[in-house]
């Protein structure tokens, strides 16, 4: 199982989250993602995600999405998926708005003369029920509130220090002096909405993963 961390990563460093055009491409080799490990024969040095907002989703022949990278630049992601299984979790939320997370991404050229994202591995694919921009507001939101070893956490609601929160009982990864404090965030601070979201244990477990030790390839099936 790869290695997690007791504070959340930020989607917004870039040496774990690059755009489309930083992923290293396809059958070519990247100092930046790729060391040797045997001569000849490259590992991942790392674990990263490309991040998109979808912009078309398409399943009449096999599911193809556009999405739109930070940067805003569109790219295709096309599904040829090695178990067809694992397939029904994505397409639960195939659709546009929502973000994708692509880990190990490389960069393809489809026979169309498009460029894209050929995805085969299906368990390193992710789609998060918000959009782009909910996505990295609920990341900011959980690494302001999640601390370091060795101090208080903070009330969602109120941001008083405190050692007896009470823990939010969906996500678990929020905490509040009481429901009045609760309702303040569910509503101001869109917990509601990025609850949801983090009620998905592989969207909680993106968050923690130590993206600089790579010790194997995740699995979200």
């Amino acid at each position: 199982m790869p290695r997690t961390r007791d504070t959340p990563q930020s989607f917004e460093d870039r040496e774990f989250f690059p755009a489309f055009r930083d992923c290293p491409a396809e059958h070519e080799w990247d100092d930046r993602y790729f060391i040797d490990s045997v001569p000849g024969i490259g590992v991942n040095r790392k674990h990263w995600c490309l991040l998109g907002e979808i912009i078309q989703a398409d399943t009449r022949i096999r599911p193809r999405i556009v999405a739109k990278d930070y940067r805003g630049e569109d790219f295709v992601v096309a599904l040829y998926p090695d178990d067809e299984d694992d397939t029904p979790r994505l397409l639960r939320q195939f659709k546009v708005g929502n973000t994708i997370a692509i880990f190990y991404a490389l960069t393809h050229g489809f026979l169309d003369g498009t460029i894209g994202v050929r995805v085969e591995s299906t368990d390193e694919c992710l789609i998060i029920p918000l959009n782009f921009k909910d996505v990295l507001k609920m990341n900011s939101e959980l690494i302001k509130y999640t601390p370091a070893n060795g101090t208080l956490r903070k009330c969602h609601g109120c941001e008083a220090a405190d050692g007896q929160l009470n823990k939010c009982g969906q996500c678990t990864l929020f905490f509040y002096c009481n429901r009045e404090c609760q309702t303040k965030a569910w509503t101001e601070k869109n917990h509601k909405k990025h609850c949801k979201a983090l009620k998905d244990k592989n969207v909680r477990f993106m968050h923690f993963l130590d993206y600089a030790t790579h010790d194997g390839n995740i699995s979200l099936s």
